[in-house]
C-alpha cells in the first residue's frame, strides 16, 4: 500500500512496506509465469490450477496483512474495505478452488481469466507501491497501474463469477462449509448463500469500483486536464 505522504510510516514502517509489496511484486511474477509455462507446454489451460495452486494460495492468503497495516496506521486505506476485496478473493481460492476441486471447477474457463487477471494487476500495484514509497516510479508504470484495469478488471471479475456459477451447484447439493441444525448453538450457517450474495454483489459494485478507479486514471493522467476544469 502507498504511505502517507503527510504523515508516513517512518523510515522502518517504509523498508518493512518495500519489502512486503516486494515479495508480492516477486510471488505474482512468479504465479503469472507459471501459467504461461502451463498454456504454452500444454496448448490448453487445463490443469492450471493445480500447476499453480500452491503459489496462489500463499500470496493471496498474505495480503491480508494489508487489513493489518490499515489497522496500524502504516497506510490510509480503509481496512474494512481492504478486508471485503482480499476476502472476495480468498472465498474463490479456498472456498471455491480449494473445497470444491472436480474437474469441471477447477478446469472452468474462469480459472486461466482470474488467473492471469489477477496476476497482472497484482505485479503493476505491488511494483508501483514499492517504488512510489521512495517517489521513484517510471511514467511507464504510473500508466500500467492506472490504465491496465480497463480490460483485467471485467476480466477477472468475470472470471470469478463463472468460477462461483460453476461450482455453486456442488455447494448447494453438499451444503458444504455450512452449519447445519440442531446443533449445540441452534445457529445455522448456509455457504451457498453467501456465493448468492457475493454474486449479487456485482451488479451494484461492480459499475462503482469501476467508475471510481476511471476517475483515479483521469485524475492521475491527466493532472493538467483537471486542474484547467
Amino acid at each position: 500500500m502507498v504511505c502517507n505522504k503527510k504523515h508516513g510510516p517512518g523510515n522502518f514502517g517504509k523498508v518493512y512496506l518495500a519489502l512486503y509489496n516486494f515479495v508480492q511484486f516477486l510471488g505474482w511474477s512468479y504465479i503469472l509465469l507459471l501459467v504461461i509455462i502451463h498454456i504454452l507446454s500444454n496448448k490448453c489451460y487445463i490443469g492450471v490450477w493445480k500447476f499453480v495452486q500452491f503459489p496462489v494460495q500463499i500470496f493471496q492468503s498474505l495480503a491480508l496483512l494489508e487489513v493489518i497495516h490499515c489497522l496500524v496506521g502504516l497506510v490510509p486505506t480503509s481496512a474494512f474495505l481492504t478486508f471485503i476485496q482480499i476476502g472476495s478473493r480468498l472465498v474463490v481460492v479456498w472456498g471455491i478452488l480449494e473445497s470444491v476441486p472436480e474437474p469441471d471447477v477447477v478446469n472452468c474457463v474462469g480459472v486461466p481469466m482470474l488467473l492471469v487477471a489477477w496476476s497482472i494487476a497484482e505485479i503493476t500495484r505491488y511494483l508501483y507501491y514499492a517504488l512510489t514509497l521512495y517517489n521513484f516510479c517510471p511514467w511507464l508504470l504510473v500508466w500500467c497501474r492506472y490504465s491496465l484495469f480497463v480490460v483485467l478488471y471485467p476480466t477477472g471479475v468475470t472470471g470469478e463469477i463463472l468460477t462461483m456459477l460453476t461450482a455453486f451447484p456442488y455447494i448447494r447439493d453438499r451444503q458444504m462449509l455450512s452449519i447445519l441444525l440442531p446443533n449445540r448453538a441452534n445457529f445455522s450457517f448456509h455457504f451457498h448463500y453467501v456465493l448468492i450474495a457475493i454474486l449479487l454483489s456485482y451488479i451494484p459494485f461492480f459499475p462503482q469500483l469501476f467508475g471510481h478507479l476511471w476517475k483515479q486514471r483521469c485524475r492521475v493522467l491527466s493532472p493538467v486536464k483537471n486542474k484547467e476544469q
